[in-house]
Order: C-alpha cells, then sequence, then structure tokens
C-alpha cells in the first residue's frame, strides 16, 4: 500500500513539475511577444505607418502585416474616440475635429516620418 501511495505521489510531482515547465514556457513567449509589440512610434520611426490626410494614421505598405493593421485599428480607434469628446465638448462637428487633427498630425510629424498629401501621396518630412 505504501508504496502504491508513494508512486502515485511521485507521478503526482511529475506531472506537476511538467504544467509547471510548460505554464513558464507559455509564460516566456507570451511576455516576449508583448515585448515585440510594435509601437506606433517604431511603427511610424520603421516607415510602416503615416499620419493619412484623414487626420488618422494608415500603413504607408499596401498589404500591412497583421500586427500593423491591428496597430493601425487600435490608434484609430483611440482616436475617433478622442475625436468625437472634443466634437461634443466644443460643440463643434467630427468633419471640424478631425481636419483640426489632420492639421496637428502633420505639424508634429517628425523629420523622417510619412504623412499624406491631400491627394494622397505619401511624403517623407
Amino acid at each position: 500500500m505504501k508504496l502504491m501511495s508513494y508512486s502515485r505521489t511521485k507521478m503526482f510531482s511529475k506531472f506537476h513539475r511538467s504544467v509547471i515547465k510548460t505554464a513558464l514556457i507559455i509564460s516566456v513567449l507570451c511576455s516576449a511577444n508583448t515585448a515585440m509589440a510594435l509601437t506606433l512610434q517604431q511603427a511610424k520611426q520603421q516607415g510602416l505607418i503615416g499620419e493619412a490626410n484623414t487626420g488618422y494614421v494608415a500603413s504607408i505598405q499596401s498589404v500591412p502585416t497583421a500586427q500593423v493593421k491591428q496597430l493601425v485599428d487600435d490608434t484609430n480607434q483611440k482616436r475617433k474616440l478622442g475625436y468625437q469628446q472634443i466634437s461634443q465638448q466644443n460643440n463643434i462637428s467630427i468633419e471640424e475635429v478631425t481636419a483640426l487633427g489632420r492639421a496637428k498630425a502633420k505639424q508634429k510629424t517628425l523629420p523622417g516620418y510619412y504623412f499624406q498629401t491631400k491627394t494622397g501621396e505619401w511624403i517623407k518630412k
């Protein structure tokens, strides 16, 4: 009896060690993914994303990677919410706010980063 109990305990602890190792590997991989996540500034610096002529950001590539597309979508969703708040607080149209946002973004674009002209052409500042 004692032998069976010891054997089960030994197997149980091997199982737990295996689960713990797997959990550690997964957490390391997830943190590595997070660490490698592209920021907006990094994407702009690498010439992947620019300030579009709409007051939002856009991919400069015709076929962006999933990571760049997600970054563009997340950034634009935040901007849209901000534009809506400004519009409501100041009783002006969303179009006026996005026009102001577009002008401000172009002005703040750093040298070497891209912005889009009214005609849709990407220009490196």
